[in-house]
C-alpha cells in the first residue's frame, strides 16, 4: 500500500505530465513489459521505465534523449533493490550503452558486462546521471566498469568495484573532451578494480582538474598505479585529480612478497610458503616508493594463462623489484586472454608500465605462445624500468617491437645481461625507447633475427633508440641481424634534447657481426653534433649495399676494427642545426678497410676526417674457424696486426676491465685493436685464476665463473687426438649427469680452441651451478675441470 501511494505521488510531480508516462518492468510478465530493453524502445522524452526486482539477461542501449531508468530504489529510497535489482550482460556485451542526452540510472546492479570494446558494465557516449548503482565483474579492454566517451556525466553514490580492463581503467576509463563531476554529498566509491594500467581509474586528454570526493578508494594515497591523468595532447602533469578519499579499501604491504605457482591469491604473500599464486596480485599489494622499494620474489617455476591462471598484462609499478629466481628457474610464458585474442587484433603483452619510475624486472626467462603478435614490455608516459639477466625468445613482434618504452629521461636506466634471440618479424623488430634513453645496455646479446617487412615508403629499425644526456652500449653482441627492406637498418641511435643539449653516444667492446641490410648496419646520429665514441669495437662479417656505420656529430674511432662487405665502411651524416655547426671524424688505432677511402664524409662543406698514423688498412686476420656464429670467430689470431697495436694510453677511454669474452682488457702491457684481446687470461676465476702451460695434455677454461660463453683451450702432444668420436669434451652437472658433449678436431695437434655456451644438448639454457668438463681422447679421461655457470 506504501509503494503504491508513493508511485502516485511520483506520478503526480513529474513535469510535463500530458506527456509523461512510467513503464513498468517486471519479468513475471505483470508489468508493461518482461523485459527491460523493449520498455526503452517504447519510451518518449520524459518517460520512466521502473523496474522491478529480479536478474535481467540483457544488454541495453538508449537512443531517445530524456529517459529515466530506475529500480524501486529510486522510489522508495531502500539500498536493498540496488542488489535485487540486477542488469546481467550474461558476458555477450556492455550492459548499458548510452548514446542519448540526460539519461537517468539509477539503483541497479550492473555486472558480467563483456566487450571488444570500451566500457563492458556502462559506456556513455552523450549525457547522463548514474545515481546509486554498483558496478561490479564487468571485463572489457578499456574502461571495464564504466567508459565515458565525448560525455558530460554526473555519479553519484555509483560503487565501482572488481572490474578488469585487459589495457586501461579497470574501473572507470574517461577520454575525448569529458566533462564528469562526482557528488560531492552522495559520494561515490571506487576500489579493488585491475587494469593493464590505471587499476581503479585511467584519463586520456584531461583538459581540466578533475575533483574527485570519494568514500572510498583502493588506498588513501593514490599513485599512477591506481589513477592515471593524461593532460590533453601533452605528457606532462599540466592537470591532476584532486582526491578527497574518507576511507581506503586496504592497506598494502610494506615488506617483501612472495608468488610460487603452487600459492594461493587468498594467502598474505609474506613468506615462500603462504605466497601468492598470481604476480598481478603481489604487485597489487605492494607499498612501495622511491625511499622504500619493496620487492616481490617470483619463486622457480613456470608461469601462464594455462599453468596457474597468470594474468596478463602485469602492470609494473614505480619502485617494486620483480625479482625472478633466475633465467633457468623462473619461466614466464605470455598467452593470449581468452576473449581478447588475436582475431581482435590486439596485441598480446607481458609487462605494461604506463607513467612508472623506477621498477625491475630481473632473473627470469620470458616467452611466448600460440599468440601472431605479442610483446615483452611495453609502457609509455615517461616509464622507465632497468632490466637484469633477462632472456627473451619465441615472442612475434608483428605490431609493436619485443620492448617499446617512452622514457623521457626523468631517470637513468640500466638494462645488464638482456640477450633477445631467434626471433622472426614481418614487421617491428626487437626493440624500441623513444623520447630519450638516458643509461645503457650492457653484457647483452642480440642473435638470429629476421625481419621480412618491405615498404616503398617507410624505414624501420630491428633496435632503435631515441637517447638523451649519455647513452653506451658496453660488452655487447649483435650478430645475425637481417633486414629485407632497402632503407630499413638494424641499429639506430638518434638524439633527443630535454633541454637542448650535447649528447654523448659511446660504443664500447661491442661485436657486430654477421649482420645484413640492403641500407647499412649501423647508424647514432643526433642534433646538435652530438659527441660519438665508439671505442674497441668489432665490425666484422657485415653485408649490405651502402655502410656498415654511419655516423654524425663529433665522431672518435678508437681502437676499432671494420672489415666488412660494405662499399663504404662508415659514413658520415650530420644533423646540423645551423650551418656553421659541422662534425668530425678521427680515426685512431683502428682497422678501416680500404682505409680512407672506406669511409664517405658528408659532402656538407666543413666536415673533416683525421686519419691518424696509428691506424691501418690491413686484414685483420681473425681467428676464425669452422663455424662463423661461434663468438670467438672474430677473435684475433697469432698472426694478427691488431695485437699490441691500440692506443698506447688508454686513459679517459671509460673501458671495463675485460673484453667480450671476459678476459683482462688490457694483456701484455698494452691493449690491441677490437673487441678482443689475445691471449689474455679471465678477468676472474674461483679455479685456476691463471692457465699454466702444460707441455703434455690439458684443459683449460675462462672466464670461470661465466655467464654467456666460456672459453675452451684444448692442448695434447703432437701425436692428434685420433679419431672424432674419441676426442671430446664431455659436460657433466653436479648429479653427475651429462648434459652435453663437445666434439674436437681430430686432425689438430697441439692446441686449439673451442667454447660452451651454457646450453645442453637439446639447445636449452642450463641452470645456474658447477659442471664438469672432462677431455676424453681415444677413450680415456685425461683432464678435467670444474666451471662455474652464473644466470
Amino acid at each position: 500500500m506504501k509503494l503504491r501511494y508513493k508511485l502516485l505521488i511520483l506520478t503526480l510531480l513529474m513535469p510535463c505530465l500530458a506527456l509523461a508516462a512510467t513503464l513498468t518492468v517486471k519479468q513475471d510478465g505483470s508489468g508493461d513489459y518482461a523485459a527491460i530493453q523493449a520498455a526503452v524502445y517504447a519510451a518518449s522524452p520524459g518517460d520512466t521505465v521502473l523496474v522491478y526486482p529480479g536478474r535481467y539477461f540483457e544488454n541495453i542501449g538508449f537512443q531517445t534523449n530524456n529517459i529515466t531508468l530506475m529500480s524501486l530504489e529510486g522510489v522508495t529510497g531502500e539500498p536493498a533493490y540496488i542488489d535485487s535489482t540486477i542488469i546481467d550482460g550474461n558476458n555477450t556485451d556492455t550492459c548499458i550503452r548510452v548514446w542519448s542526452d540526460n539519461t537517468v540510472i539509477r539503483g541497479f546492479s550492473v555486472t558480467r558486462g563483456l566487450t571488444t570494446g570500451a566500457g563492458a558494465g556502462i559506456g556513455v557516449q552523450r549525457s547522463a546521471s548514474i545515481i546509486n548503482c554498483k558496478v561490479f565483474n564487468n571485463t572489457a579492454p578499456r574502461g571495464a566498469g564504466i567508459t565515458i566517451s565525448s560525455a558530460r556525466v554526473f555519479l553519484s553514490g555509483v560503487e565501482v568495484f572488481d572490474n578488469y580492463a585487459l589495457y586501461t581503467g579497470g574501473g572507470i576509463n574517461l577520454f575525448s573532451n569529458w566533462d564528469v563531476t562526482f557528488d560531492p554529498v552522495n559520494r561515490c566509491s571506487i576500489y579493488n578494480n585491475r587494469a593493464g594500467s590505471g587499476q581503479d581509474i585511467y584519463v586520456q586528454d584531461a583538459r581540466r582538474d578533475l575533483n574527485m570526493p570519494l568514500n572510498t578508494f583502493s588506498i588513501a594515497n593514490p599513485d599512477t598505479y591506481h589513477a592515471i591523468y593524461l593532460s590533453y595532447r601533452s605528457n606532462d602533469e599540466i592537470y591532476h585529480i584532486n582526491f578527497d578519499i574518507l576511507n581506503a579499501h586496504h592497506q598494502e604491504l610494506d615488506c617483501d612478497i612472495y608468488v610460487s605457482p603452487e600459492g594461493d591469491d587468498s594467502n598474505d604473500g609474506q613468506s615462500p610458503e603462504t605466497a601468492f599464486k598470481t604476480i598481478h596480485n603481489a604487485i597489487y599489494w605492494a607499498a612501495s616508493d622511491s625511499l622504500n622499494p619493496v620487492t616481490v620474489h617470483i619463486l622457480p617455476g613456470v608461469y601462464s594463462r594455462t599453468d596457474n591462471e597468470q594474468i596478463f598484462p602485469i602492470p609494473l609499478r614505480s619502485w617494486v623489484i620483480l625479482q625472478g629466481s633466475g633465467i633457468d628457474a623462473t619461466h614466464l610464458i605470455l598467452e593470449p586472454h581468452p576473449v581478447y585474442n588475436d582475431g581482435y587484433g590486439y596485441i598480446d603483452t607481458m609487462f605494461s608500465p604506463i607513467k612508472v619510475y623506477g621498477a625491475t624486472i630481473a632473473d627470469m626467462k620470458l616467452t611466448s605462445r600460440n599468440t601472431d603478435s605479442s610483446c615483452a614490455l611495453s609502457g609509455s608516459l615517461g616509464s622507465t624500468v632497468d632490466l637484469k639477466n633477462i632472456h627473451i625468445e619465441s615472442f612475434y613482434p608483428q605490431y609493436r617491437e619485443i620492448i617499446s618504452l617512452f622514457t623521457r629521461s626523468k631517470r637513468k636506466m640500466t638494462w645488464d645481461n638482456i640477450t633477445i634471440e631467434n626471433i622472426a618479424t614481418s614487421n617491428d623488430g626487437l626493440i624500441k625507447v623513444g623520447l630519450g634513453f638516458w643509461g645503457s645496455i650492457k653484457n647483452s646479446r642480440f642473435l638470429n633475427v629476421t625481419s621480412t617487412f618491405q615498404s616503398a615508403s617507410v624505414g624501420t629499425q630491428l633496435i632503435g633508440i631515441q637517447a638523451d644526456k649519455s647513452f653506451e652500449f658496453e660488452n655487447c653482441q649483435f650478430s645475425n641481424l637481417t633486414l629485407q627492406d632497402d632503407d630499413s637498418i638494424p641499429i639506430a641511435i638518434s638524439g633527443m634534447q630535454f633541454p637542448q643539449q650535447q649528447n654523448h653516444f659511446s660504443l664500447r667492446n661491442c661485436l657486430f657481426s654477421n649482420n645484413y641490410s640492403q641500407f647499412g648496419l649501423a647508424s647514432v646520429v643526433g642534433r646538435n653534433n652530438p659527441l660519438v665514441d665508439i671505442t674497441n669495437c668489432t665490425f666484422a662479417g657485415n653485408q649490405g649495399d651502402n655502410f656498415t656505420l654511419q655516423v654524425g656529430g663529433n665522431v672518435n674511432i678508437t681502437n676499432s676494427v671494420f672489415y666488412n662487405d660494405t662499399p663504404y665502411q662508415i659514413r658520415e651524416y650530420p644533423r646540423y642545426e645551423s650551418p656553421n655547426d659541422h662534425g668530425s671524424i678521427t680515426v685512431d688505432h683502428s682497422v678501416v678497410k680500404d682505409g680512407v677511402n672506406g669511409i664517405l664524409l658528408s659532402p656538407i662543406p666543413g666536415s673533416s676526417l683525421n686519419f691518424l698514423p696509428g691506424s691501418i688498412d690491413t686484414d685483420p686476420l681473425f681467428l676464425g674457424g669452422d663455424d662463423i656464429h661461434n663468438p670467438l670467430y672474430y677473435s684475433l689470431s697469432a698472426a694478427s696486426p691488431c695485437i699490441n697495436t691500440g692506443t698506447p694510453d688508454t686513459t679517459g677511454l671509460n673501458l671495463p676491465p675485460y673484453d667480450l669474452a671476459g678476459n683482462w682488457r688490457i694483456w701484455d702491457g698494452r691493449i690491441d685493436m677490437g673487441c678482443y684481446e689475445y691471449g689474455s687470461e679471465p678477468w676472474v676465476s674461483v679455479d685456476d685464476p691463471t692457465i699454466p702451460h702444460i707441455p703434455a695434455v690439458s684443459l683449460g677454461v675462462w672466464p670461470n665463473p661465466f655467464k654467456v660463453f666460456t672459453n675452451i683451450k684444448v692442448n695434447v702432444p703432437q701425436g692428434g687426438l685420433g679419431k672424432a668420436e674419441n676426442a671430446r669434451i664431455n659436460i657433466y652437472n653436479i648429479k653427475g649427469q651429462k648434459v652435453k658433449t663437445i666434439a674436437l678436431d681430430p686432425s689438430k695437434a697441439g692446441e686449439q680452441f673451442t667454447y660452451w655456451d651454457g646450453r645442453d644438448s637439446d639447445n636449452r639454457l642450463c641452470s645456474s651451478g658447477i659442471y664438469l668438463l672432462n677431455l676424453i681422447v681415444n677413450g680415456r679421461n685425461v683432464s678435467s675441470k670444474k666451471v662455474t655457470l652464473v644466470r
